[in-house]
C-alpha cells in the first residue's frame, strides 16, 4: 500500500518478550482519515427591493436585509424570491472565510398583453414561448425580449421589445411594427 505525504498512519504495536529476545509485532498499518474542516461563515445579503425571502438549501433563513447569519462552508443552493419579481437561484461554494456579502437587484415582472388582427401568424418570444392566438396575456421580466413572427415556418419579422411597465403590444403585419400602449 503506497503511503503519501498527506496521509497519517497509525500503527498498532504489541511488545512480545522471550528469554533472550525482545521484538515488536507490527500489525498492518491503517489509514487515519483526515477530518473535513468545516467553518462557520458570516453571511450578509442585501436586495433591492428589501424584504425578499432567502432560502439556503431549500430552507428559509429569513428576509433581507440579512446581517451576520452564520452558515457552514461548503456547497450551498440559494434561492431569493419575492412576489412581483423574477426569482434568483444559484449554487455557490462558500470558502472558509470570515464573511460573505451578497447584493442583488431583482427585476420586476410585468403583466403584458400581445394583440393582433392578423391571421395565420405564429409568434415566438425569446426562442421559448410560441402562440397563434390573436390576444394573449403573460408575465415578463423587465428588460429586452426578442419577438419573432412566422408565417408558414418562415420568419417574416424579428424585433426587440422592451418590457419596462405593464403594457399592451399591438402587432401590425403590413407595417411590421409593434405599438405599445400603457394599460
Amino acid at each position: 500500500m503506497p503511503i503519501f505525504a498527506q496521509d497519517t498512519l497509525e500503527v498498532n504495536t504489541q511488545n512480545i518478550s522471550t528469554d533472550s529476545l525482545s521484538y515488536k509485532n507490527l500489525e498492518s498499518p491503517s489509514r487515519k482519515k483526515d477530518k473535513k474542516i468545516v467553518s462557520n461563515v458570516s453571511l450578509s445579503i442585501n436586495t433591492i427591493p428589501e424584504q425578499v425571502e432567502v432560502f439556503l438549501d431549500g430552507n428559509i433563513i429569513g428576509k433581507t436585509p440579512i446581517v451576520g447569519k452564520k452558515i457552514t462552508s461548503g456547497y450551498h443552493s440559494f434561492a431569493i424570491k419575492k412576489d412581483g419579481y423574477a426569482p434568483i437561484s444559484y449554487d455557490i461554494h462558500v470558502n472558509r472565510s470570515k464573511s460573505i456579502n451578497l447584493d442583488f437587484f431583482m427585476n420586476p415582472i410585468y403583466d403584458i398583453k400581445f394583440k393582433t388582427d392578423e391571421t395565420g401568424l405564429i409568434f415566438e418570444l425569446n426562442d421559448e414561448h410560441r402562440w397563434t392566438e390573436k390576444v394573449i396575456a403573460m408575465q415578463l421580466e423587465a428588460g429586452d425580449h426578442r419577438l419573432r413572427v412566422y408565417k408558414v415556418d418562415e420568419i417574416i419579422d424579428e424585433q426587440i421589445i422592451t418590457a419596462d411597465q405593464p403594457l399592451t403590444f399591438q402587432y401590425y403585419l403590413k407595417k411590421g411594427t409593434v405599438v405599445n400602449s400603457i394599460r
